[in-house]
């Protein structure tokens, strides 16, 4: 599952979307930049792919410290 993200600078999601979508119309959260948002592409982890978009958004963060925007569980 890919997903475009919108997170804070703590890596806590604020608003996400699927992009591996067959929908006509697709959605994508705008990034804040004056309130310190980022926006990436990212793929969720294989054991997470269960979860709904809610449930991603709850039990996963970006990892703001590696190279590339990932998914890391929650501390």
């Amino acid at each position: 599952m890919k997903l475009h993200v919108v997170y804070n600078k703590d890596g806590d999601i604020v608003a996400a979307a699927r992009v591996d979508t067959t929908a006509p119309v697709r959605i994508r959260p705008n990034a804040d930049e004056q309130a310190g948002h980022r926006a990436a592409d990212v793929y969720v982890p294989a054991e997470y792919h269960h979860y709904d978009l809610a449930g991603v958004c709850q039990n996963l963060k970006v990892d703001v410290k590696s190279k590339s925007p990932d998914l890391k569980p929650k501390d």
